[in-house]
């Protein structure tokens, strides 16, 4: 049995094999083929790993055979036995577990990637949900530690992007591609896939000879060494080169260059359909149109029954193109109303853009409904296609019946403040407009807006409610409106969910729905409706509507912020910043969007951009506590330390709350300066100040600091009596940095069979702890903590003998071992401690500490 288990396990190896060298050559027929043999035959001999693999290859293969259902029903089973083991031991109880997850970790990322990408083929790559799995994909590349990964979550962001007609956020997404550094764990060049989708938007905005430029370095990238699947890569270019050139007057692509590579009829349908819209391309620039109708209807047909929903969008607004080019409008127009409620339907804003602009009485068609004349260079027609032609804003629409007196009840609210007589009476005035009687529905929006800000306790809210909602009975089919008094009852459902337990979800979200339909253009409605869907945790929706709102609107506050903290809190910050950023280029005045993309930049170490967007913030708002700080901050990291001290002396103008960050980056400047005496003075200044006493800085804050400190003397000879006590504070407080531990371990000769564990260690502490150097602000309380070890050793034994040799300076009392966890991965590495990890309390103990950093 087990000689039968052998050659069974090695035909599928080769079956794998076979399927992977099909798909390098881009046979993709003949690679879905081998892949479902692969897991026919693994399934019947009960064998899970393979049949993974299976599911694995017909899943990263079936995008190319254009069917995306069958694509995501093996993402999706495949998907549902990464995360239950058990359904794995359905087909293999006797699974190896080892195995199992060394292949979770490999096939993770791309499982969820190849869901998101079949599921935005059939549903439109901006549809509900689809947002959502931007974050959701990264967070799994974190997990897995498949850094390299998150590239194709960017690139999948792009489309994402593109389909929300954004086309400033896909150039962003498509610059993390372009940043490839062959160096690290960054093996996957995807820059020839950047400069293509560049391209691309240069072909809808008119600009044939830039996207012939950008298709020329795309085509060259493609053949780096580490581009995975060359062949496919260089054909994807070429069928978008293809039209670049027809468009700009100059021959075909030569196809002759890559005849004997390219796939046979049948074997690539994604290749056939984008040459054949070539074709279709060729033939209507030739006035052939009949041909072009009929290689594009023939198309819309196939995609229509594979319901490939992504591709269908392109050849559909091409198919209407031919018919208007043709003088067949009312084909056309015919077409285009499938078109749109589809579009509609998937909030593919780009496609709805280009089918409007197709179907303007007075534009000149364009064969692939670019949004521009293809001739179109100026700016001016750039701007005409930009965002804020799209924006009315609330404040900007025509005078109404109601307009004098809204304006004099916001002038009352204003003056009433805190009296809650004169809001009770304001209130009353709002409550005597009948919303039957009521003419135009901005003035029952602004009504309904203003209503919030006098009402006082739930006694009034229950009395704005009923009339509130008389107001979407009058004009049920005024988006503003219904977005208002949807905001208004989420806000009155929240503040009291036993009193207004009639307001639903799930009406509310149909309001919110209702209010941002395709064709509506106001920001605020899409930012009420993100705010609604944030605080039901759908923040793949929630990012989704905001992200309409900021393309809507660039520059508002209350759009850009709740969107870039969005992000930053699905661990995005570089998504925040370029949303932060782009608001500033494009005129946002607002000082808080420049002090929080000064924050970000931070953050992501981008220092001289903090310089930038700090300088912005003094333009918009007078200097404040801590601004000239991170100035410093910054100039000392890019190496300006007569700039860093002299941005602390404005610093120290304001009250501080404490002067221990002054003091370290004081220091850190004197070092490099060579100020030895005064860097000596100031060093005592800063090992004498108690960490419990810094209540003005975060941990975060304090380590960043400590760390820079250790970092400006680490060529100081290791005896120096300043760094030995720096080092030894930095040990008793949990945040001694990994090089500290790293110079150690250098002093060790390589060793093989080396194992990384992490130990677990729980310290009882005794009545001198809060006198502590380790004591941090909130601990003085603390009776014991726990922490992690991370070390390299040969042994258990050895590993816990390192960590006891550091955590015995730590403390009079004895250390005890919790818990040891090995990677049974070996290495060839020099044995010692990794890192040493933060002390955390017991459940019974509480820490409080005062953010600033």
């Amino acid at each position: 049995m087990s000689d039968d288990v052998d050659q069974i396990e090695q035909h599928l190896e080769q079956l794998d094999e076979k399927s992977e060298q099909f798909f390098q050559k881009c046979q993709i027929r003949s690679a879905m083929r081998t892949a479902r043999e692969a897991t026919r035959t693994a399934k019947s001999h009960g064998l899970a790993i393979h049949y993974m693999r299976g599911l694995f290859d017909q899943m990263r293969v079936g995008h190319g055979m254009l069917d995306p259902q069958a694509t995501r029903e093996a993402s999706v089973e495949l998907v549902l036995m990464l995360e239950d083991e058990e359904q794995a031991r359905r087909i293999q109880p006797n699974l190896d577990e080892g195995h199992y997850h060394w292949l979770c970790s490999w096939m993770s990322t791309c499982a969820y990637d190849n869901l998101a990408e079949a599921t935005a083929m059939m549903s439109g790559c901006n549809s509900p949900g689809m947002h959502a799995c931007i974050s959701e994909g990264i967070q799994v590349c974190r997990q897995t530690g498949k850094m390299e990964c998150v590239k194709c979550f960017r690139e999948y962001a792009s489309d994402v992007y593109m389909a929300a007609d954004d086309f400033d956020m896909v150039r962003h997404q498509c610059q993390s591609l372009l940043d490839y550094r062959k160096e690290g764990t960054d093996n996957k060049d995807r820059r020839w896939s950047g400069h293509h989708k560049i391209a691309k938007i240069h072909l809808l905005e008119g600009r044939v000879d830039q996207a012939i430029e950008e298709l020329d370095t795309a085509l060259k990238l493609t053949q780096a060494e580490d581009v995975y699947l060359k062949l496919r890569s260089q054909l994807l270019v070429a069928v978008t080169f293809d039209e670049a050139n027809l468009l700009a007057g100059k021959p075909r692509f030569n196809w002759g260059t890559v005849e004997k590579d390219l796939p046979e009829q049948g074997e690539w349908p994604q290749l056939e359909m984008q040459r054949a819209c070539g074709d279709a391309l060729e033939a209507v620039l030739n006035n052939e149109f009949s041909t072009a109708i009929e290689i594009l209807t023939e198309w819309d047909r196939r995609l229509t029954e594979l319901n490939c929903l992504k591709e269908w969008f392109e050849v559909r607004l091409r198919l209407i193109a031919a018919y208007l080019l043709s003088n067949n409008r009312k084909r056309a127009e015919g077409l285009a109303k499938g078109l749109e409620a589809s579009a509609a339907e998937s909030q593919d804003f780009l496609t709805l853009r280009r089918l409007q602009r197709l179907l303007e009485p007075d534009s000149t068609v364009s064969p692939i409904a670019a949004l521009n004349d293809l001739s179109a260079m100026a700016e001016e027609a750039r701007s005409s296609a930009d965002s804020t032609s799209e924006a009315p804003t609330e404040e900007e629409e025509s005078e109404t019946p109601l307009g004098d007196v809204l304006v004099e009840y916001m002038r009352r609210i204003m003056e009433s403040g805190d009296d809650d007589d004169a809001r009770t009476t304001l209130l009353q005035t709002f409550l005597s407009h009948n919303p039957q009687e009521i003419e135009d529905p901005q003035d029952a929006s602004y009504l309904v807006h203003l209503s919030q800000f006098v009402v006082r306790g739930t006694e009034e809210a229950l009395q704005v409610w009923p009339w509130a909602q008389g107001m979407i009975e009058r004009f049920p089919d005024s988006p503003i409106t219904v977005s208002v008094v949807a905001a208004l009852g989420n806000y009155f459902r929240l503040a009291d969910p036993t009193a207004f337990e009639s307001v639903s979800v799930e009406q509310l979200e149909t309001w919110f729905r209702l209010s941002t339909s395709p064709k509506v253009v106001h920001a605020k409605n899409f930012a009420r409706a993100a705010s609604f869907f944030f605080d039901e945790n759908d923040f793949g929706e929630a990012e989704r509507c905001y992200s309409r709102a900021f393309r809507l609107d660039r520059t508002d506050p209350s759009i850009v912020l709740p969107l870039a903290d969005l992000y930053h809190q699905s661990d995005r910050p570089r998504d925040g910043l370029a949303i932060l950023d782009l608001s500033l280029r494009e005129g946002g005045d607002d000082p808080a969007i420049a002090w929080e993309a000064a924050m970000s930049a931070l953050q992501l170490e981008q220092y001289d951009s903090v310089l930038t967007y700090i300088d912005k913030f003094f333009e918009l708002d007078e200097p404040q506590l801590w601004s000239h700080y991170y100035k410093a901050l910054a100039h000392l990291h890019l190496g300006q330390h007569e700039e860093s001290l002299n941005e602390l002396e404005l610093e120290k103008e304001f009250d501080l709350p404490g002067t221990f960050h002054i003091s370290v980056v004081q220091l850190c400047n004197l070092i490099a300066l060579q100020q030895d005496d005064a860097a000596e003075a100031v060093f005592e200044e800063v090992l004498e100040t108690p960490l419990r006493s810094v209540n003005h800085l975060s941990l975060q804050g304090i380590t960043r600091l400590l760390n820079q400190l250790w970092n400006s003397i680490s060529d100081w000879p290791r005896d120096n009596p300043l760094r030995t006590r720096l080092e030894h504070n930095m040990l008793l407080a949990g945040l001694l940095t990994d090089e500290y531990f790293e110079e150690l371990r250098q002093e060790a000769d390589e060793q093989s069979e080396i194992h990384f564990y992490q130990v677990h260690v729980h310290q009882k502490l005794n009545e001198s702890w809060p006198d502590s150097a380790g004591c941090l602000h909130g601990q003085d309380e603390w009776t014991e903590y726990d922490m992690d070890w991370g070390v390299l050793a040969k042994s258990e034994e050895q590993a816990i003998n390192f960590v006891l040799k550091y955590q015995s300076q730590c403390c009079e009392l004895p250390a005890e071992i919790v818990e040891v966890q090995v990677d049974e991965n070996e290495y060839r590495e020099r044995p010692g401690i990794v890192w040493q990890g933060m002390h955390w309390p017991q459940p019974d103990q509480s820490t409080s500490e005062e953010s600033s950093e």
